[in-house]
């Protein structure tokens, strides 16, 4: 597997980040880091094929990232779930998309690795930093080869936020590509791409 984003610019009329050039391989997760506002939303949905580059192309084993879209799992920063929906009824609906059937007991274990521990628990009845992890734990459930991931650890609690995500990653680096955007540095990702440099030159 390798991913080449090739001289990217990215944004809606004009360019908010440019001239991006990256090589991932099976196994490789980088973070795109930066403050909010500067554009790492708009390149994450970009590479995840739900924007156009304004400039420049993303292959995927050679071939145009958008013929591959399929086995992109892509995870916004911000989802509305009903709130009568279940923890384990949503992280099947969502595995169902990718053709996925889990076991209760694969969904039982990828709430565990999030700290969920009650698989029946509604959405009304969860805090934002639980709602958030039950939607991160739905990308272990998923057939996908790149995992983009925004901003994923928002709303979750300080205390716990870096060791579940370093669960998560570890756990997708075995599948494929992580992709994830962050406000900051993150020493247990092996590549941080700082953003600000990518703005464009006044």
């Amino acid at each position: 597997m390798k991913l080449e984003i090739r001289e990217l610019s990215v944004g809606y009329k004009r360019p908010l980040l440019e001239d991006i050039t990256l090589e991932l391989e099976n196994g490789d997760a980088v973070n795109f880091y930066g403050p909010n506002g500067i554009g790492k939303t708009t390149l994450l949905k970009t590479i995840a094929t739900y924007l156009k580059p304004l400039k420049g192309e993303i292959l995927y084993n050679g071939a145009p990232i958008r013929k591959v879209r399929g086995k992109i799992f892509f995870l916004p920063e911000s989802i509305l779930v009903p709130n009568k929906v279940r923890a384990r009824d949503y992280l099947k609906a969502v595995a169902s998309l990718y053709g996925v059937n889990p076991s209760m007991e694969e969904v039982v274990r990828a709430l565990d690795l999030v700290g969920i521990s009650d698989e029946n628990i509604k959405f009304e009845k969860c805090s934002q930093g639980m709602k958030r992890r039950i939607q991160l734990a739905s990308a272990l459930l998923v057939n996908a080869e790149i995992f983009v991931l925004d901003d994923p650890v928002v709303a979750i609690d300080e205390d716990s936020k870096h060791e579940i995500l370093k669960g998560i990653v570890d756990t997708l680096k075995k599948r494929g590509i992580v992709i994830i955007s962050s406000r900051e540095k993150l020493p247990y990702f092996p590549i941080n791409e700082d953003v600000v440099k990518y703005k464009p030159k006044l």
